[in-house]
């Protein structure tokens, strides 16, 4: 008998080549699906809500799994952290309906940013130490640009072989600024690849001066330009949650 649980991961992603299994490179669903096929000694796999990129962290990572009739939820969590590698840990698990879907039954992502002004050897592999002193007005102006809007072509790495709306609809834009560090929030039913970090990296050009505001708008006009949106590095960005109908 087998049962569909619902698994919610935070990870480090620093160490990890993403979250999709990959030939020749350390994943956190090939790390995930070894604990599992493990303590159940049988193939397990994991289908996770989507892929994170390099580097990228997770609070709230979401899969699902069909896994034997065997043990309960504490148990299954208590033995994950002995099976999962240091960094990653399952937080939540639960068994759910047999039509959950991980990645279909979702209705909103949530995704952060930290972004420091300083250069920070502490916050290095988890924060965009970008250097800039940042105008922060233009940054919240930015962000509430960002949530009217709905085509994000210029802030984006299509699949080429995918003929796939670049269109999604934003539920929250938002900066949260203390002191030095600048922290970005942003919901949404959909994203694209690549584009948190790049309206990250844009807005952070403009609001250090290096860009205009002129060409961020230009930039989220839908019509497509040669030069895209200027990228973040992946080490600022966390998956912060992932939203379902029945939550």
């Amino acid at each position: 008998m087998m049962d569909r649980w619902k698994l919610v991961f935070e990870y480090d992603g620093t160490d990890f080549s993403g979250w999709q299994r990959q030939p020749n490179a350390r994943t956190v669903e090939q790390d995930i699906e070894t604990a599992f096929s493990t303590l159940y000694q049988e193939d397990i796999d994991i289908i996770g809500q989507g892929r994170t990129d390099a580097g990228v962290h997770a609070r709230g990572q979401v899969a699902h799994a069909d896994l034997p009739h065997k043990f309960t939820s504490n148990r299954l969590i208590h033995a994950m952290r002995g099976l999962l590698p240091k960094d990653i840990i399952l937080l939540e698990a639960d068994i759910t309906h047999n039509d959950f879907h991980a990645r279909f039954s979702a209705t909103a992502r949530s995704y952060s940013y930290i972004v420091l002004q300083r250069h920070s050897p502490l916050m290095r592999m988890r924060a965009w130490s970008c250097g800039y002193r940042l105008d922060k007005a233009l940054l919240h102006e930015m962000a509430q640009m960002v949530e009217q809007n709905r085509d994000f072509v210029n802030f984006c790495i299509p699949d080429e072989d995918q003929n796939l709306t670049t269109e999604s609809a934003i539920i929250r834009s938002s900066w949260t600024i203390e002191r030095d560090v600048y922290i970005y929030e942003i919901s949404a039913n959909r994203f694209l690849r690549h584009m948190v970090r790049r309206l990250v990296g844009t807005m952070v050009q403009v609001a250090a001066g290096r860009q205009t505001m002129v060409s961020f708008q230009e930039l989220l006009d839908s019509k497509q330009v040669t030069r895209k949106g200027h990228s973040a590095p992946a080490q600022g960005l966390y998956l912060d949650s992932v939203t379902y109908s029945t939550d």
